[in-house]
């Protein structure tokens, strides 16, 4: 079951209104995995109480609300089956019997994996970890022969990224949100034409519909060119995706994190937030600019406001800026000299 804590959770029961099925829930699982095992068709996508696809009616007992969704109105009728858990003895759900709806099919989650021939066992990673998923196997052998080296329980991990990010070897990479996806995602922006400041937001599932509804409000009428890369986490984003960013021509770069003791992943947005700040030095070092990178805390509800401020200030730093020097501004197609014109021109004779 994910979650941000380590704290030893109570065991409750739920009851099924439809039939009548009375079920345990312990510690160790949600009440999603719990229906699941049981044969209730209940559709999921996050798993961390963050985007509502699972949530439930419930008709009694007293929920512990978890979630970072849902309203407080819609907690009076609503829980996220992924996250919540019961301060009754039991609560009471409002399902049709199994069978009813289509099969459960979870969908496909990034998981941490560990090359261990790489691995220096430097704990790091088990340092990161804000789950107990990572850790060091005595019985491994790592990089020139180090006895020991990390390891990570698929059973426990989130698919956060936050021990890939951190690891200092990379030893750890990702089954999805890999390095090489991440990079392809931002990659061939030098090829644009730059006919607007083009800003990419890396942004966590929790704030990045904040960030689409604004780049929707302003697709019109926006003085930018705004990309979306969104990331499990922004944990998982590093520095070398961030410059890799810029050296793939982006102008401006936002990072759309979670608001401080808000983040599901516990130090996700923490993390992200000195990696901003680190790569912010670098890229005056080098002459870019640093005032060409942010990061912004996105609050649960209303947070397109804010990320507009932060987009705003990005706008204003690239006018003062200038456009990226690493960007390769595309010739336009509608500018070109015919085929015969360049041959012409080439010969000497236009």
């Amino acid at each position: 079951m994910n979650g941000n804590t380590s704290e030893n959770l109570a065991d409750f029961k739920i009851r099924i209104a439809s039939t009548g099925d009375t079920f345990e829930v312990p510690g160790n699982k949600s009440i999603l995995n719990v229906l699941h095992e049981q044969g209730y068709a209940v559709e999921h996508s996050c798993t961390s109480g963050l985007c509502g696809t699972c949530k439930v009616r419930y008709i009694e007992g007293e929920v512990d609300h978890r979630d970072m969704i849902l309203t407080s109105n819609e907690q009076l009728e609503y829980l996220t089956t992924c996250i919540s858990r019961c301060q009754s003895d039991e609560l009471l759900l409002d399902l049709p019997p199994p069978g009813t709806t289509g099969p459960v099919v979870a969908p496909e989650t990034p998981l941490a994996v560990v090359d261990q021939d790489i691995c220096v066992a430097c704990l790091t990673c088990v340092r990161a970890c804000t789950y107990g998923a990572a850790a060091i196997d005595s019985n491994a052998v790592g990089v020139g022969g180090i006895v020991g080296a990390a390891f990570v329980d698929s059973n426990q991990c989130s698919g956060c990224g936050l021990c890939a990010a951190a690891c200092p070897t990379g030893a750890i990479s990702m089954s999805l949100f890999s390095d090489l996806e991440v990079n392809t995602r931002t990659g061939g922006f030098a090829e644009r034409l730059a006919s607007e400041p083009l800003i990419v937001a890396f942004a966590c599932p929790h704030c990045a519909p904040s960030v689409k509804a604004f780049d929707g409000k302003a697709s019109d009428s926006s003085s930018i060119e705004l990309e979306i890369v969104e990331m499990p986490c922004t944990g998982r984003i590093d520095n070398l995706h961030l410059m890799r960013t810029f050296e793939d021509g982006a102008d401006g770069v936002i990072v759309a994190g979670c608001e401080p003791g808000r983040c599901y992943h516990a130090t996700g947005n923490i993390n992200a937030a000195k990696r901003t700040k680190r790569v912010q030095g670098w890229l005056d070092e080098v002459g870019l600019g640093g005032g060409r990178l942010t990061m912004v805390h996105v609050p649960a509800r209303d947070g397109e406001q804010p990320f507009a401020e932060a987009a705003g200030v990005i706008i204003k730093s690239v006018e003062n800026l200038g456009p990226s020097p690493l960007r390769t501004v595309a010739p336009d197609p509608s500018n070109q000299p015919a085929p015969e014109d360049a041959l012409l021109a080439e010969l000497g004779l236009l």
